[in-house]
């Protein structure tokens, strides 16, 4: 007979490599912290450890050997074994890589360990049972049924009862709509906002002014409340705050970009960072992988909430394996944003560059199938716009975008005329 022992089923170099990852890259630990609860882990000091971990970095409280026994005496668990742990584990660093490869063997063994005590506790069902053998295997069905029931909650199955709750609680008079505004009415009277779970393209061409579409959003839904998350991957993050500022303060962005404002413009821009200070909004400029942006991005759910994430743009973005061809390498980014937007339930903003097929038809009206690179972010988006300038005299029009809504998921297509304020960088 197999001697279920569950103390084989543990790893305290897994655990121990995870406690000295985090000691060392705190700021850089927040998608582990969230990933891999206390429970999972076998020996309860380390459990105690880790709990404190967590509960720091969601304070967004510095995560070092003297806050973690602080917070470890708050809660009368600073005993002698957790402070062995903190001072040698936290004190041996292990690189972030390390933890990731060894999160999964913590997580799977606890799995393994919970059902070490299930088919324990049928062994004693089968042992003292009153009944008949029928009564037994129920017993034993129902045992299981509740390990299996438990990992469909941990992984976000509903019931349909709770399906059925949802919806009603979903629809009811007092229900208030959950979608982000967007600057534009009447293109929230065809989307009812930005969703979370749902990945909206911006395609545009080159001067279109996609990018303009997208921070006009970012900065609608942090002025809104909303936590917001920008990644610019043609921008430094200075030229990504011009044109954020240009249009909050009224300072024409062709000023900021020549670095000439003037006393008056430094007065407006003072006072529009005086209004704005309290944003909840973040830019990324470094050229990040997809991986790194996922870390990067359920790290600041984690510790504050994320409602928005802006990716500007989808084609300048790297994937994680080499020797895909760039239509493989931008199918696989397009999947990867709409599934981080269902994992974290944030919208997901994403500028697409189009290719040039639409320039030889007579108006140069673009169309979803003209997204250059891969039929797959037509797919993967719920809602596509595209962006077209009439063409005034054979040459597109200076003062007027429209949005082309091309494809919506969860409501009609159709069109909106809007006007283009270049010299502000906004669309009004």
């Amino acid at each position: 007979m197999i001697d279920l022992d569950e103390t084989t089923l543990a790893s305290g170099v897994s655990e121990k490599i995870l406690i000295g990852a985090v000691g060392h890259n705190p700021d850089a630990a927040d998608h582990l912290l969230a990933a891999v609860p206390p429970g999972d882990f076998y020996d309860p000091h380390r459990s105690a450890v880790w709990s404190a971990f967590r509960d720091l970095s969601g304070d967004r409280k510095p995560i070092t050997p003297v806050t973690v026994s602080r917070r470890l005496a708050d809660t009368d668990q600073l005993t002698g074994a957790t402070r062995r742990v903190i001072a040698q584990e936290m004190a041996d660093f292990h690189p972030i890589t390390a933890a990731e490869q060894h999160a999964p063997v913590i997580t799977d063994l606890a799995r393994r360990r919970e059902l070490t005590h299930t088919i324990k506790a049928a062994a004693g069902i089968v042992a003292n049972h009153p009944g008949d053998h029928t009564q037994v295997l129920a017993d034993i069905r129902e045992k299981f049924n509740q390990l299996d029931s438990g990992a469909d909650e941990s992984a976000g199955t509903l019931t349909w009862a709770q399906l059925l709750d949802e919806f009603e609680t979903a629809q009811a008079p007092t229900a208030t709509p959950e979608g982000i505004t967007s600057p534009w009415p009447d293109l929230d009277a065809f989307t009812g906002g930005l969703f979370g779970g749902r990945m909206y393209t911006i395609g545009g061409a080159p001067g279109d002014g996609k990018s303009t579409v997208a921070l006009n959003l970012a900065i609608h839904a942090a002025r809104a409340g909303k936590s917001v998350l920008v990644f610019s991957k043609e921008m430094p993050t200075v030229d990504v705050t011009g044109r954020l500022v240009a249009g909050g303060a009224e300072i024409d962005l062709r000023v900021i970009n020549a670095r000439n404002l003037d006393d008056d413009d430094r007065a407006r821009f003072r006072q529009f960072r005086a209004r704005t200070r309290h944003l909840k909004l973040r830019v990324n400029a470094d050229q990040v992988s997809m991986t790194q942006i996922k870390q990067i991005a359920r790290g600041v759910h984690h510790r504050t909430g994320l409602d928005l994430l802006v990716v500007d743009y989808l084609q300048l973005m790297t994937g994680n394996e080499r020797g895909r061809s760039a239509e493989e390498e931008i199918a696989n980014i397009s999947t990867g944003l709409k599934q981080l937007a269902m994992e974290l339930d944030v919208a997901v903003v994403v500028p697409a560059q189009l290719n040039r097929n639409h320039t030889s038809r007579p108006d140069q009206r673009p169309t979803k199938a003209d997204l250059r690179g891969s039929g797959r972010i037509e797919q993967d988006s719920d809602v596509v716009i595209l962006l077209w300038r009439p063409l005034v005299d054979g040459q597109p029009d200076r003062y007027q975008v429209v949005f082309i809504i091309d494809k919506n998921r969860h409501g009609p297509k159709g069109e909106i005329k809007l006007r283009w304020n270049g010299g502000y960088g906004v669309i009004s």
